[in-house]
């Protein structure tokens, strides 16, 4: 059985560094998410999960992806539809809607949604049931080495939880849900984005916001074995 292997374990333990000051072209975070699956090839079909009004998903349909968006706020998606006419978009409820009725993907991205989501365990379940290669995921995060959650009382802004309830998972966690939840690959990218909320020291005290900024890890999960000089494996035999 695979088990994880810490980010605490690895060269990014510490990789505090002064913060980069990113391109102004696109607002933090679509620059940093651009900048986390470039790497990658993103498949023939992908869904783009908590949209928002749309960054990323442009980013990957000029990548060559067939996006399909989703958003639990009609608002967002109004606003993405007036910026990217183009791009496929439906609201729903990730944590209480059926994805299949969605169809299959290649590739699935959730940057910015997993931890305002109150059951991470079963969001992860439904989101690995429609991806066939890779699943890419960015999240804030708890301090610590072992698996936790913390739950955090969101409010009702329009970039907050819907139910008003979010979470905070551990690295530990966010990889053993992943393995266990059917990834046989987990891992991290060598170097965190460049920017402040991916650098910080891991100190195991259960911090999620440090010096004003969340803290933030990328994960991408996959079906087999990526020989990439750029990712990390989180799993060990």
């Amino acid at each position: 059985m695979k088990v994880p292997r810490l980010l605490y374990q690895l060269g990014l333990k510490k990789k505090t560094q002064v913060p980069v000051r990113l391109p102004d072209a696109l607002p933090y975070p679509a620059q940093v998410r651009r900048r986390t699956f470039h790497e990658e090839r993103v498949g023939k079909r992908v869904l783009d999960l908590g949209v928002g009004i749309g960054h990323l998903a442009a980013g990957l349909e000029k990548m060559g992806g067939s996006v399909v968006c989703l958003e639990g706020r009609p608002e967002n998606l109004e606003a993405m539809r007036s910026r990217y006419l183009q791009i496929e978009g439906h609201v729903a409820d990730v944590e209480n809607e059926p994805l299949s009725r969605f169809g299959h993907f290649d590739g699935v991205f959730s940057y910015g949604l997993f931890y305002h989501l109150e059951n991470p365990l079963h969001a992860i379940r439904k989101l690995e049931s429609v991806c066939g290669e890779l699943l890419r995921l960015e999240s804030m995060v708890c301090d610590h080495d072992r698996p936790v959650v913390l739950v955090e009382d969101e409010s009702s802004d329009v970039n907050q939880a819907l139910a008003g309830l979010g979470s905070r998972p551990s690295p530990h966690y966010v990889v053993l849900a992943l393995n266990r939840a059917g990834f046989a690959y987990v891992y991290a990218p060598a170097q965190p984005p460049a920017h402040a909320d991916f650098r910080f020291e891991w100190r195991n005290g259960l911090d999620c916001v440090r010096d004003g900024h969340p803290l933030r890890c990328v994960f991408v999960a996959s079906r087999g074995e990526l020989r990439n000089p750029n990712l990390v494996p989180l799993l060990v035999e």
